[in-house]
């Protein structure tokens, strides 16, 4: 009988031990687990190679402070690769890029691109995701620049970074050395053509007038005011026609080179950097240019004037452009955390403001301060404004603004009429 009880009494002690040691062994192969998985994550990440695509190239003053973003964001994650694939938004150079990109099942897996109508055939064939809607995605911090991005089914597929501005932009030195007064008003505005055009030494507006992006918006605006310029191109408003007809009236006047017809963006810009040209249309993208040619302090912007039928103070901007992330690189398992980290990472309130400081434009997130007295004022112009509307380009058939644009030089040789040009461009858009 006692030696029964011993033989229990000694099974039951080997029974508990023996629980014993497996609790103690599962939880020690628990934590050697969960210590190997952490190693995992951090140490033996796959590599992944992201390709971005942007309009911070060229000439673009963000463009060092974006590819030093990209550097600091692969420093911290150095299993991500990433191919800076940007390219110049003149002459439409990004346009044909994205278009060929996607149109070849080649797209970018996240790009900084134009919210408009250039978005319209991506965004509706599901080609970029909803930002509202993907995990992990933080829009938060925005300002109103975030809800401009809303498509018209009502979801936001585009991130803002910045805001901004066109207008004219005047090298007062010129004026002042002379003796004529800033363009304010329509007929000032004439008159500095004219007088520039008798120096036979200062060119009165540097511009090119097939890349005539900016000179088609302004003179659609001057001819008939916000309202006017808000039209649809199938209304065919002939304030739109009017302001074609003007381009030509002041190029007879002298206010172009001779070869406005065959420089481009680029050429114009250097014509007013280089004190040869009073006056260019252009965007608030050109203040960083104007600081690393030293004289941003030489320049005022001033809104275009109003010929009639409208306020002079009124604006082409917004924020037509934000962060696209390609459907492919977001379902892509590979891809998909690193491509939503480096959205994330660009869009912080501390890189927008950096890339926003290299150009001057208002950022959509956070504020930019000690601004010099040249960018506030423009930064009021915006604030002051009674109206400010996007760019046409942004609004009708990339066609038939091509067709608009790259048709002013035979206006300007009286080949065509404005009436003509916009009634073909009706007509494409068709």
């Amino acid at each position: 009988m006692k030696k029964m009880k011993w033989v229990m009494m000694l099974t039951l002690l080997l029974l508990v031990l023996g629980l014993a040691a497996c609790g103690s062994g599962d939880e020690g192969a628990s934590g050697n687990a969960d210590n190997g998985n952490d190693n995992s994550e951090s140490d033996t990440q796959e590599d992944v190679n992201l390709r971005v695509v942007t309009t911070m190239a060229g000439t673009d003053p963000a463009g060092e402070v974006f590819q030093a973003a990209l550097d600091a964001f692969e420093e911290e994650h150095p299993h991500v690769t990433i191919e800076n694939d940007s390219q110049s938004a003149d002459a439409g150079t990004i346009r044909t890029k994205v278009n060929t990109d996607f149109s070849s099942d080649n797209e970018p897996d996240l790009m900084f691109y134009f919210n408009t109508v250039d978005a319209e055939g991506i965004i509706e064939e599901g080609k970029v995701v909803n930002l509202e809607e993907a995990d992990g995605i933080d829009l938060s911090g925005y300002n109103s620049m975030l809800e401009q991005q809303r498509f018209s089914d009502g979801n936001i597929y585009a991130a803002p970074q910045s805001g901004f501005y066109e207008s004219l932009f005047v090298n007062e030195n010129l004026f002042e050395e002379y003796g004529i007064e800033l363009p304010t008003t329509w007929e000032l505005y004439e008159k500095a053509i004219e007088e520039f055009a008798k120096t036979d030494e200062i060119v009165p507006i540097a511009a090119s007038t097939e890349d005539s992006y900016y000179v088609v918006e302004h003179y659609a605006l001057a001819a008939g005011g916000i309202e006017n310029y808000n039209a649809e191109l199938a209304d065919r408003n002939p304030a739109w026609a009017e302001g074609l007809d003007l381009i030509k009236k002041h190029a007879d006047m002298g206010a172009f080179t001779p070869d406005a017809a065959t420089i481009d963006l680029a050429l114009a810009q250097e014509l007013f950097k280089q004190e040869q040209a009073a006056m260019i249309f252009e965007g608030s993208w050109l203040w960083g240019q104007l600081e690393e040619a030293g004289m941003g302090e030489d320049v005022a912007v001033l809104p275009m004037p109003i010929k009639e039928g409208g306020e002079t103070g009124e604006l082409v901007g917004g924020a037509s452009q934000g962060w696209f992330i390609s459907t492919k690189a977001y379902e892509d398992d590979s891809k998909k955390d690193a491509v939503v980290d480096l959205f994330n990472y660009l869009t912080s309130e501390e890189t927008i403001v950096e890339i926003a400081g290299a150009t001057g434009q208002p950022p959509a997130k956070g504020e930019l301060a000690d601004l010099p007295d040249y960018l506030k004022a423009g930064h009021d112009l915006v604030a002051n404004a009674p109206a400010v509307a996007l760019p046409i380009n942004d609004r009708i058939n990339p066609e038939s603004f091509t067709h608009l644009r790259t048709s002013v030089p035979a206006i300007v040789n009286g080949e065509k009429t404005g009436e003509e040009v916009l009634e073909k461009a009706a007509e494409m858009a068709e």
